[in-house]
């Protein structure tokens, strides 16, 4: 979904949450770039997606949310904290 249908502070919520997913992803699970992580982990998560989400152009389904979790080896609750 595309995040201008959302409401002004949803939207605001999708960015930082994509702000903290680059973060744990670029610097607490130490890759050097978004798309070294896509490739790993391909399988959990299209590269395309992932940057949606990191710029928070994505309201992402539960199951999307799930699997980048599984991917940075952590629960969703942890993931969210913003």
């Amino acid at each position: 979904m595309v995040t201008r249908r959302l409401r002004k502070d949803d939207q605001e919520f999708l960015k930082r949450l994509g702000k903290r997913i680059e973060k744990v992803v670029l610097k607490e699970k130490g890759y050097s770039s978004l798309d070294a992580f896509a490739l790993e982990y391909h399988d959990l998560i299209a590269k395309p997606t992932l940057y949606q989400i990191c710029e928070g152009q994505r309201d992402m389904k539960l199951t999307t949310l799930l699997r980048l979790a599984e991917a940075l080896n952590m629960g969703i609750v942890d993931l969210m904290k913003i």
